[in-house]
């Protein structure tokens, strides 16, 4: 017997690609804001689109880790709950991931670029 279901993987290059092209078509009928597809993903990746220049940026959320009470003070917090001071934080920040890109495919093509420097990095 043939099976009548086969499994076939659409490789991450053209996921990619296909997350790019969608949020790049929402972000150009919202000029200069940034767009997220959910809001699931305000952490992980938003495109904004540059009415002025007509390019894309995709930004993400960085995510920084204070130990002590002085890296705290440098992340700028201000709200201490119960007025204690705040000993450790976890902060995340928008982050410009790629360069200003034309197309949906520019926009990938810079987003892994960055993937490989930072991966290298760790």
């Amino acid at each position: 017997m043939r099976p009548i279901y086969e499994e076939s993987r659409i490789p991450i290059q053209i996921r990619r690609l296909m997350v790019f092209d969608e949020i790049c078509k929402l972000a150009k009928e919202q000029p200069d804001e940034i767009i997220y597809l959910s809001p699931y993903t305000q952490l992980s990746l938003g495109v904004m689109y540059l009415k002025d220049f007509k390019k894309f940026i995709a930004f993400g959320g960085v995510f920084e880790y204070a130990e002590t009470p002085e890296e705290v003070i440098e992340q700028r917090i201000k709200v201490f709950p119960n007025d204690e001071p705040v000993r450790r934080a976890l902060t995340v920040n928008l982050k410009q991931f790629t360069k200003p890109a034309r197309t949906s495919l520019q926009l990938v093509w810079h987003w892994n670029n960055y993937v490989k420097i930072e991966c290298t990095l760790m």
